[in-house]
């Protein structure tokens, strides 16, 4: 019976001590690949998205609502106020470059073009962790004036 005991506290801390072990460091190259969003609280717990890390530093990200309103008018660029603020509320997207920086912890988007045009020409540098295929990093200043919060992604295969 101790040997059964003895067995299970072994299995269980190895189990522990690989949940908790450190994501390794990361470079341009280990990241570069295209994700699909797993969790990003600012579009709900149905949100739809895609990242893409290309190996030579170049990145495009769009995130949106489960759901967006149709425009009645079926014209983008002739949506009603309440049409266009609900798209705008419920999506962003940005692109330009990206580097990975200390030492594989963190990722800086220097970002070129934003639905958020307060982000065009800004530097935005984000703590991050990549385990197996799960690649999450935290948003410190969300644009929608939130708390900070963790995005997750899911790479796609």
């Amino acid at each position: 019976m101790n040997r059964r005991i003895v067995l299970a506290l072994a299995v269980a801390s190895a189990a522990l001590v690989s949940w908790a072990e450190p994501a390794t460091a990361q470079s341009m190259k280990s990241v570069a690949g295209t994700y699909s969003v797993v969790k990003v609280d600012a579009y709900g717990e149905k949100a739809r998205g895609i990242m893409v890390l290309t190996p030579d530093g170049h990145y495009v990200i769009n995130l949106a609502r489960e759901t967006l309103p149709k425009f009645a008018g079926n014209n983008r660029v002739k949506g009603t106020a309440e049409e266009n603020a609900a798209v705008i509320q419920g999506s962003i997207f940005h692109n330009g470059k990206y580097t990975i920086d200390d030492g594989g912890k963190s990722i800086t988007f220097h970002i070129q073009a934003s639905s958020f045009p307060n982000w065009d020409g800004t530097t935005q540098k984000r703590l991050l962790k990549v385990k197996g295929d799960e690649l999450i990093y935290t948003v410190a200043t969300p644009s929608n004036g939130g708390q900070p919060n963790d995005v997750i992604w899911k790479r796609m295969k």
